[in-house]
């Protein structure tokens, strides 16, 4: 399970990376591509929501009846609803900026915090709480965890990449070789 999780961050952040990249195109008076800014934008709000926070806060919820690092447990769990909050007014934003009722120095704002915080927290949970679960976590409790794996395909990196995301693997892969 825990390589499940942790293949799911290395598609999080190769798509954080082609947001980076479109980004860095805005800082430096490049045109980026906002459709593919969006698109990167959705698939990092809806997919870890939907699939990837649910199991991981299970994880949390069985650390947090046996562990003593209850308050990073917690901020973490706290972090996934402000993540999800923060990636929703992001998209919010940069859809206001295409259509010119978001500025842009307040866009590259938002870019700049989001892409930091969502690398910060990547960072903690695989520096931190996957080595803590894997050594706390019994086969019964992976197996609850296993129960609870929603069913469905990530849309991006999936058996079968959805249709409305097929640009933006394709960027993604073009841009990891």
């Amino acid at each position: 399970m825990i390589d499940k999780l942790l293949t799911e961050h290395d598609h999080i952040r190769r798509t954080l990376n082609l947001l980076e990249m479109q980004f860095l195109d805005l800082c430096r008076n490049k045109k980026p591509d906002f459709s593919m800014m969006r698109s990167i934008v959705v698939y990092v709000q809806e997919y870890p929501e939907l699939a990837h926070h649910p199991l991981e806060d299970m994880v949390y919820a069985i650390l947090l009846e046996r562990e003593e690092k209850v308050d990073l447990l917690q901020k973490l769990v706290s972090d996934h609803t402000e993540l999800e909050q923060v990636t929703r007014n992001l998209r919010r934003s940069v859809e206001a900026h295409v259509q010119g009722d978001f500025s842009e120095g307040e866009l590259k704002q938002l870019l700049s915090k989001f892409l930091i915080r969502q690398r910060q927290h990547l960072y903690i949970e695989e520096m931190e709480i996957y080595p803590l679960a894997q050594r706390t976590l019994t086969k019964e409790d992976w197996r609850k965890v296993q129960s609870v794996v929603p069913q469905g395909n990530d849309p991006v990196f999936g058996t079968r990449t959805r249709e409305d995301y097929e640009l933006l693997y394709r960027e993604i892969e073009e841009n990891n070789k």
